[in-house]
């Protein structure tokens, strides 16, 4: 019985949402940069924000690692022979 093919858009989607949202911060996080300009601000930023952006990076190429890899499988699977029954 041959597997049905996953659908990969949702992780496709979530890596394009994330690098808008995180995008659009960044810009919201300098406008407010520009009004707020103390030191409590300047903790702020490297306590809470500093690592956010390298954080969201290796996550971002974690799960487009991931999405490779599921359509290698894929591929992989699709490409054994229907009377095969080892995966490699």
């Amino acid at each position: 019985m041959p597997l049905d093919p996953l659908n990969l858009s949702p992780l496709v989607d979530a890596q394009g949402r994330i690098r808008h949202e995180f995008n659009d911060f960044a810009r919201l996080w300098q406008d407010t940069k520009q009004d707020w300009r103390d030191d409590r601000a300047r903790r702020f930023e490297q306590q809470h924000l500093a690592s956010l952006g390298p954080s969201l990076s290796r996550f971002a190429t974690a799960l487009a690692e991931l999405t490779e890899l599921l359509r290698k499988s894929q591929a992989a699977v699709a490409d054994t022979g229907q009377n095969s029954r080892e995966l490699y």
